[in-house]
């Protein structure tokens, strides 16, 4: 956020500076909520709306804050500026989210002791105007502020910021007493918007510590998984991106990239990490690791946009002629998991392993190749081999891990 924001005046005799005209208590909410939007049936279909669109854009915090500074333009038409602030949790103070003009510019903020006071630690609602201007605060002369409305965001518990509409410059608009009620029930479902916001991010740094816990306990087992996971969704993540995947399509083909082998928890030490060629019986204990997957992330709740991961990690082995270890065919096999059993491939091919050389990235083509639209779906093979120097220069940065052919 690129505007200033004044700390608010804490000198005793600047009290005079602010006049309150109309003022209402967040404690009457209720009553304000249901005699406003039952009156008018303008604001009552502007705010469903704000709860609708805020609601969508909820995982996008740009999107969220821009459609804050316009319905509260549109709900307050009088309004040249807006600055929206929230206590910040490490330091204690004020800290700007929007602070905009009407016209878009971002402009100084200037706010009162007066004012935080009673709207933060009194939960009220006031429209105020400033004094005379020799009597007058410089920071709130200097802003121009000629009327101004605030109301307190409050959560669950306590107020955690407040919003203020100014009316600066020569603008003759004014604030009235009907005004007081709109903003206190606007401002209400701001902070809902907010405290939404907040518990989505906790939520999403829930799931990704769980993720990131998942794959610290593979490394435990075998750093060369771990680390072979990475760079699969790595890979992965680079053809979805060429293969034209949406975000929505993106974010599980990440996740299920990095947990696609999570199943190997299951398969014992001397099989895993033997230093040869598996057996027969050992092979199928191997592939017995797909199962698994799906059976460990099975129990992990998901967002909704990620509530396919186990199943598109299960399914990286599967072949597109139905012979993989769920007997699943061709287009039946979701995108991401054709993708990450093309990715996964590529990576142990080119990577050295304990029973085995690197080999070139154009042998690994060429093997793909052999395979497309048999095991691997050609148009990913295919994008593989097109953008081959773009991906090796994103992923394959530092080679250690693999000692190229002749």
């Amino acid at each position: 956020m690129s505007s200033d924001v004044t700390p608010p005046e804490s000198d005793a005799s600047r009290e005079r500076d602010i006049t309150v005209l109309h003022s209402r208590s967040f404690a009457d909410l209720p009553k304000i909520q249901a005699d406003l939007l039952g009156a008018d049936v303008r604001v009552a279909d502007l705010f469903l709306r704000f709860v609708r669109e805020t609601a969508a854009a909820r995982d996008d915090r740009q999107r969220l804050m821009t459609l804050i500074g316009d319905f509260t333009f549109l709900a307050f038409p009088q309004a040249t500026h807006l600055v929206l602030v929230v206590r910040d949790e490490a330091s204690g103070g004020l800290r700007p989210l929007i602070a905009k003009s009407r016209s878009g510019d971002a402009p100084s903020v200037a706010l009162s002791s007066t004012l935080v006071r009673k709207v933060l630690d009194e939960g009220m609602s006031v429209v105020f105007t400033r004094a005379q201007a020799e009597t007058a605060s410089e920071s709130i002369v200097t802003s121009g502020i000629k009327t101004a409305i605030c109301a307190p965001l409050t959560g669950m518990d306590q107020a955690f910021g407040i919003i203020q509409l100014d009316i600066r410059g020569t603008n003759k608009g004014t604030f009235s007493r009907k005004d007081v009620d709109r903003i206190t029930v606007f401002a209400h479902h701001v902070a809902l918007v907010l405290d939404n916001h907040r518990l989505h991010l906790e939520q999403r740094k829930a799931f990704e510590s769980t993720i990131d816990a998942l794959v610290h306990s593979l490394s435990l087992k075998d750093p060369g998984t771990a680390t072979h996971s990475v760079r699969v969704r790595d890979v992965a993540v680079q053809l979805g991106l060429r293969l034209g995947l949406s975000d929505t399509q993106l974010e599980p083909l990440r996740v299920a990239a990095l947990l696609h082998d999570m199943g190997k928890h299951g398969v014992r030490d001397e099989v895993l990490l033997k230093p040869g060629r598996l057996s027969d019986t050992e092979r199928e204990e191997m592939m017995s690791h797909t199962e698994l997957t799906q059976n460990i992330l099975d129990r992990i709740f998901y967002p909704a946009p990620l509530k396919d991961v186990p199943q598109i990690a299960a399914y990286h082995h599967e072949k597109m002629n139905g012979s993989g270890p769920f007997k699943i065919p061709g287009n039946s096999i979701p995108i991401q998991s054709r993708i990450i059993s093309v990715a996964d491939a590529f990576d142990a091919l080119v990577s050295a392993r304990v029973y085995k050389k690197a080999l070139p990235p154009e042998q690994v083509l060429a093997i793909l190749d052999q395979g497309r639209n048999l095991e691997w779906d050609g148009e990913i093979v295919d994008c593989l081999k097109t953008h081959l120097a773009e991906i090796m220069a994103a992923v394959y940065v530092d080679d250690s891990h693999t000692r190229r052919a002749a």
